[in-house]
């Protein structure tokens, strides 16, 4: 499992995941056990000419291909260029489902119209959009998805953190996502038991004008 964060204000998009990539071992007696196979896998991608945002964690491998090269075959094989961010969050969907079913979890953001869109798709392949209150109106905030228990603890409880949002700065919004991310895998290391998230934290942010990564560990070491 992995980390994934979206924050979303006014001024526009930030996303981050982490890098970890875990695996299960079965030894020749039975037993099994997870162990780290590398703190350098891609979770965070630009598509569509570099306008929409995909983050995603869950299953390592997604229709039996890393989840990068899954990615890129989705783009090439259904991606259009008449599609919005609402066609090709329906189209990631229903591909996943065909090539593996259930398991991965999916954030996609970006823009149409001038109109912000974040959507999530859960382990269920579900569509929910996080952005909209029960009024349907666009509103600030931000989610995450993965292994989700420190920042539970953190935002969601009685006394969790009190954010407003809605005058949160992009500048800010950019640091917050990367603080949820850095959070949980800084927890985990002083935590009992294997720690699944870890790595360089890759970032990006997307606006009306424009989208680009903030931190990638390949593109920007």
């Amino acid at each position: 499992m992995s980390i994934i964060a979206t924050v979303f204000l006014p001024e526009g998009i930030a996303m981050a995941a982490d890098s970890r990539l875990t695996g299960l071992t079965t030894h020749e007696d039975g037993t099994k056990d997870r162990r780290t196979l590398s703190d350098n896998s891609q979770k965070l991608f630009l598509i569509k000419d570099g306008t929409i945002g995909v983050s995603c964690c869950g299953d390592a491998r997604i229709g039996g291909k890393s989840v990068g090269d899954f990615i890129r075959s989705f783009e090439i094989d259904l991606v259009k260029e008449e599609d919005n961010i609402t066609d090709i969050t329906y189209k990631l969907r229903d591909y996943t489902k065909e090539k593996h079913g259930k398991g991965v979890i999916y954030h996609l953001c970006g823009y149409h119209n001038d109109l912000q869109y974040v959507y999530s798709i859960t382990s269920d392949l579900e569509i929910i959009r996080p952005n909209l209150n029960k009024e349907n109106n666009i509103v600030a905030g931000a989610s995450f998805d993965g292994e989700t228990d420190i920042l539970m603890g953190l935002m969601t409880y009685n006394k969790g953190m009190n954010i407003d949002w809605q005058f949160m700065q992009l500048k800010d919004g950019i640091d917050f996502a990367e603080f949820m991310v850095d959070l949980t895998i800084k927890t985990q290391r002083f935590s009992k038991g294997l720690a699944t998230c870890g790595g360089a934290i890759d970032q990006l942010v997307i606006t009306k004008d424009y989208a680009k990564f903030i931190k990638h560990k390949i593109l920007h070491p």
